[in-house]
């Protein structure tokens, strides 16, 4: 149960009565039509799966959480609910793990790439097979489909905010890690950001841990490497790389520590110095 003072995270996921196909694509997703929603609450630490007769009494649940926690809820399970809910879902404190996924690595993987590499589990079922057991009368099916989903995302979730990474299957059968700043993480997150904007005013040289997302066993895709920052632009910070010898861009989302130095940084390195964006 959750004690007075603790945050409430709901974790949900929806299947649907229809296929994207039959709605004219996916810019109709609000035409899908709910079949089963199956959640969990931190509140009762217990999974649910409700029908859709009860979309509106789920609606309330997502107006007391403090955190909704979905895998492509922002641009899929929020729209699909919003035709029976009298309030804006896209003003749902929302947290997307694929959205921050997509972001970190330009471009989109789904939560069964995760789930294998991250715990070596698969997932049930696919969206267009809910489908067809919704016609074919068989609920129950849905609901234990959809509540492992939510399992997985859950799973995901809170891996991710214990190690400040995950991982997912590339396409060529690797597996390859991504670091995350979800939950707990978020705060450490814009420490880093500041201390590499404090840098970059005051000219000094920082040591970063750096993630890639080569195959990774482990730790071995980290490597520390001392920078000369030349400008931070956007979710990109462009810097003279001592190990490299080279000018390189990093995505400030695979940076995971950031050390600044009592170095000044060359002068020759100093260009953009204040561009900041």
């Amino acid at each position: 149960m959750m004690t007075s003072g603790m945050q409430r995270t709901i974790v949900f996921d929806v299947e649907t009565k229809k296929e994207f196909a039959e709605v004219g694509g996916a810019h109709n997703r609000h035409l899908l039509g709910v079949s089963v929603i199956g959640y969990w609450d931190s509140a009762t630490d217990e999974y649910r799966a409700i029908e859709e007769h009860e979309v509106l009494q789920f609606g309330q649940l997502l107006k007391q959480a403090d955190c909704v926690v979905t895998f492509n809820g922002e641009h899929f399970d929020l729209p699909v609910i919003q035709p029976y809910l009298p309030f804006d879902t896209a003003k749902v404190p929302s947290l997307d793990l694929m959205r921050h996924l997509e972001r970190v690595l330009g471009h989109r993987i789904g939560l069964d790439a995760c789930a294998e590499a991250t715990f070596g589990l698969k997932k049930s079922g696919d969206g267009l097979q809910a489908v067809r057991w919704f016609r074919q009368g068989e609920i129950e099916k849905v609901k234990r489909y959809c509540l492992d989903d939510v399992r997985l995302t859950k799973q995901l979730w809170e891996y991710g905010r214990e190690h400040g990474q995950v991982f997912f299957m590339g396409k060529d059968g690797s597996k390859r890690a991504v670091p995350v700043a979800w939950g707990s993480n978020a705060t450490a997150a814009t420490d880093l950001r500041v201390r590499l904007e404090r840098a970059h005013r005051e000219g000094k040289r920082v040591e970063i841990e750096y993630v890639s997302t080569v195959d990774a066993t482990g730790d071995g895709h980290r490597n520390r490497r001392k920078l000369d920052i030349r400008g931070i632009h956007g979710d990109v910070l462009d810097a003279f790389c001592h190990l490299r010898q080279d000018i390189r861009r990093f995505a400030i989302d695979r940076i995971t520590d950031v050390v600044v130095l009592d170095e000044v940084m060359a002068d020759e390195h100093r260009v953009g110095q204040h561009a900041l964006f």
